[in-house]
């Protein structure tokens, strides 16, 4: 059965199980009907979804109906989705954006590589099944697991770029199907009791600060990672148990430890580590208090870097080159240093090495330098590996240098009246997408605009009260800028 583009009415229509009805190109519910999808049905959308206006579309509380769809999904602010026991699956083969209209999903599937990002906070009732694809999410469009709900199949190929919440009301742990790029590295919460709590969770894939104010009982964190874990609502205490790989630079288990940020030091987490030095996790020895930042440290050093790392910098000269800096605190049983660039931030090869200046060991601030000369058309990613005398290899946090692509010059005027200009210089055609948020959070206006190669000149309008609004602009290359817009009229 095959549905053309739209379904427009003023009536009720139910699709009963038994059958797969698929939309050509788009699925848009646009008037006042309600769309019930029944237990054994599955609807495939080739292009968008939308369900508008007073629309409502409504999964059976039987079974698993299943609504499958290639392109964006949007649920309008009046409209009305009621998931049952459906199913959500995103299928496409380029990145779709999210947005539920604030309503609570059941299920919710991703198997589409190339992603999907929430344009709008969510809530899932039962379960997020991971295939293929990492969803995207941020501080203000949040994807929140409910008290019931689990993550399936999160692994390195498929998991959550962002943050995730999870609503908790029993002592049972949560796995956070929280990464980086290519790379799965969770963090599980395990409550103490049974007070209603909601955590939040994300994972940084570079260096956490003051890496040098440290506490009673711990010689160094890490210079790879960090989780930041919060308590957004609740009281409730709980075991943090955090997930390492090969990056991470573990070497010795037994010196490992939860490492946590009180505000002042890094402070002793305790724990015993399990797995090995390649992949494994570790618990902290208690149920913690203070949720801030965490990472792995260790105590004594065994598990600590050959090298201090205090700055490592790329900069653009002449829009040709780059200047890779880096500088040293001390150095102990250094060999070198490789200098590592990549297209897309995950994949990294190498350009040079460096020799240690300190013959290995040094005490004394040692400055170096590396110019690439050939670096990638628009955005080339750089970082650091040290290499000990024993093969021991770490990492530096990442840097970012833009040539080409898509770049946002300017936004103005600010304070406005309402019009809000963007200018664009771009090396290509492309698409900007410009969202704004009020101040709790609220998605007031998202809209995409085509660019030409060259300088645009790109022209809005926010409509509201007087007061500060939240811009985000996201470029068709991954590039995000974010303004704070006063509106005075």
């Amino acid at each position: 059965m095959n549905l053309h583009q739209s379904v427009k009415a003023l009536l009720a229509l139910f699709l009963i199980g038994g059958t797969t009805l698929k939309a050509q190109l788009a699925f848009n519910n646009n008037g006042s009907l309600t769309l019930q999808i029944d237990n054994g049905l599955v609807v495939h959308s080739d292009g968008d979804v939308a369900n508008m206006n007073t629309s409502t579309l409504v999964f059976e509380s039987a079974g698993e109906p299943n609504l499958e769809f290639d392109g964006h999904f949007t649920n309008g602010t009046s409209a009305t989705l009621t998931s049952g026991t459906g199913l959500l699956e995103l299928t496409g083969s380029t990145s779709q954006n999210l947005d539920f209209g604030g309503d609570d999903l059941y299920n919710l599937e991703i198997n589409n590589a190339a992603g999907g990002v929430f344009t709008r906070s969510a809530t899932v009732n039962n379960e997020v099944q991971f295939t293929t694809g990492d969803f995207t999410t941020t501080d203000t469009e949040l994807l929140t697991f409910e008290t019931g709900a689990s993550a399936a199949g999160a692994a390195d190929a498929s998991h959550v770029n962002g943050p995730v919440a999870k609503n908790f009301n029993s002592t049972t742990a949560f796995t956070f199907p929280i990464g980086h790029g290519s790379s799965y590295n969770s963090l599980a919460y395990t409550p103490s009791g049974t007070g209603a709590t909601t955590m939040k969770a994300k994972y940084n894939y570079t260096q956490p600060s003051n890496r040098s104010s440290l506490g009673a009982g711990i010689c160094k964190v890490s210079n790879v990672e960090y989780w930041d874990l919060t308590r957004t609502s609740g009281s409730q205490d709980g075991t943090v148990t955090l997930e390492w790989d090969g990056e991470s630079t573990v070497s010795d288990l037994p010196d490992l430890l939860v490492a946590y940020w009180d505000g002042s030091n890094w402070q002793d987490g305790g724990g015993t580590a399990s797995g090995a030095a390649g992949s494994g996790t570790i618990p902290s020895g208690s149920a913690m208090s203070t949720f801030n930042t965490y990472t792995l440290g260790t105590n004594p050093c065994d598990n600590s870097l050959p090298v201090e790392l205090i700055e490592f910098t790329a900069e653009p000269k002449n829009n040709e080159a780059v200047d890779v800096r880096w500088v040293t605190a001390t150095e102990i049983n250094n060999d070198y240093f490789v200098v590592l660039r990549s297209k897309d931030g995950v994949n990294f090869s190498p350009i040079d090495s460096v020799d240690s200046h300190g013959d290995g060991n040094s005490t004394e601030m040692q400055n170096y330098s590396l110019m690439d000369y050939q670096p990638y058309s628009g955005t080339s990613y750089y970082r650091l590996k040290q290499v000990d005398y024993d093969g021991t290899t770490s990492y530096s946090n990442i840097e970012i240098v833009n040539f080409e692509g898509v770049e946002i010059i300017s936004l103005f005027p600010n304070p406005s009246e309402g019009e809000v200009n963007i200018v664009v210089k771009s090396s290509e055609t492309g698409t900007i997408t410009f969202t704004v948020h009020d101040a709790v959070g609220k998605i007031i206006k998202s809209e995409q605009f085509q660019i030409n190669e060259g300088n645009n000149q790109i022209g809005s309008f926010i409509n509201g009260a007087n007061g500060k609004y939240f811009v985000s602009v996201v470029t068709s290359d991954g590039k995000y800028y974010d303004y704070d817009v006063v509106l005075m009229e």
